[in-house]
């Protein structure tokens, strides 16, 4: 097969970012695989460097500002798509899904299968160009989790067909660390004085709806003996000043660490106890998640979209309210008084991600929701 990946976002794409390169890297050796992004993404920079993948600088303009690039923007893919005759595009987003159904009108020739991965749990719209793009430029949807599955078949996709892919991690290489390991993360990380704190950590960062000054104000509620004994540590997109200020405020500064932006989260996996992925919009499953508990942390989620699905309450991980912090400080406490139970919830989250979130299967999956398309009559020419 043919096959195009198309991303919208510049810069840091996030979990977009993660499941293209993915699939992308997957299947390469099986297919002819293409990764459309921006040239300034991270996304195309990391697909120039997969061996047996094309990587293509194209941009996929979405607003009123845009408008002057919006028309390039569409000759450049329609002229893509004609003389390339891909099989399938997979599209990630509204924009390059948006550009991809106005390219195809008109084109020459047959049309690629159109699949759609809905990979958050942002409402979907009514209006009379989702209902098109719906209708006409989409031929199956992935949907990452089961309750993103349930979310696309009541909006305008109802029709089409809805297959549950869930995010595959590398389980090879997120991987439970020594204890020697484990002890040199933190002491790195935290120095000498802190190493032997309970540390709480995540690799989503600071974004608003992440949760993460959830997780801080639940230990800033603690009682004093036990608030010391945690320390917050978070990778990914750092504070904003309101941000530090309520940090501040909480009289939280030196129970957070900040690790900022990291290439390899494992290093910053590594001294955690226990990870959290607490967000309270537009998550879904959460490749964060998966890679934690791959490498034998249990993890707090919200019991938000696709985030429970991670997770046996009580087992290998625990599931609180989200936007909740007096919930999670209660979820805090009980973790304290059964902190001898920590290992074994981590050896079960590894035992689920080896069950569970094999990426060999998530490519299979990804592969035959292909293969099902190219199975049936050709779709007619938009």
């Amino acid at each position: 097969m043919k096959i195009l990946l198309t991303n919208f976002h510049y810069g840091r794409g996030g979990g977009h970012d993660t499941y293209i390169g993915v699939i992308a890297r997957g299947l390469a050796g099986r297919h002819q695989m293409f990764v459309a992004a921006p040239a300034t993404s991270r996304l195309y920079a990391h697909a120039r460097a997969i061996p047996n993948v094309t990587a293509l600088p194209l941009e996929f303009p979405a607003k009123l500002k845009d408008v002057r690039r919006m028309v390039p923007a569409w000759r450049a893919l329609r002229a893509l798509l004609e003389r390339e005759r891909f099989d399938i595009v997979h599209v990630n987003g509204s924009p390059d899904h948006r550009l991809v159904m106005f390219s195809m009108m008109g084109m020459l020739g047959p049309r690629p299968r159109v699949v759609w991965t809905k990979h958050n749990s942002i409402a979907i719209k009514a209006d009379f160009l989702t209902r098109v793009r719906a209708t006409r430029a989409t031929d199956v949807v992935i949907a990452v989790s089961d309750s993103t599955a349930n979310f696309v078949s009541a909006s305008v996709y109802g029709s089409k067909p809805v297959t549950v892919v869930k995010n595959g991690v590398d389980i090879d290489a997120f991987e439970p660390a020594t204890q020697a390991d484990v002890a040199q993360a933190r002491a790195l990380l935290l120095g000498e004085a802190q190493a032997g704190k309970l540390v709480l950590g995540t690799v989503t960062g600071f974004d608003w709806y992440k949760g993460t000054m959830d997780v801080i104000a639940a230990v800033a509620a603690l009682p004093a003996a036990q608030r010391e004994q945690f320390v917050v540590v978070v990778a990914g997109v750092e504070p904003n000043e309101a941000q530090w200020r309520e940090i501040d405020a909480l009289g939280m500064r030196e129970q957070v660490r900040v690790a900022g932006f990291v290439e390899d989260v494992k290093s910053i996996i590594r001294a955690f106890d226990i990870g959290f992925v607490v967000s309270y919009a537009v998550e879904t499953v959460s490749f964060a998640c998966r890679e934690m508990m791959a490498m034998g942390k249990p993890v707090i989620v919200a019991r938000y979209a696709g985030l429970p699905e991670n997770v046996a309450d009580g087992s290998d991980g625990w599931i609180v309210p989200p936007h909740d912090p007096p919930a999670l400080a209660k979820t805090l406490t009980q973790i304290l008084a059964e902190r001898d139970a920590l290992g074994a919830m981590g050896r079960r989250a590894r035992v689920k991600a080896e069950r569970e979130f094999s990426l060999s299967e998530f490519i299979d999956q990804t592969e035959r929701v292909y293969l099902q398309q190219l199975a049936k009559s050709p779709p007619s020419s938009s």
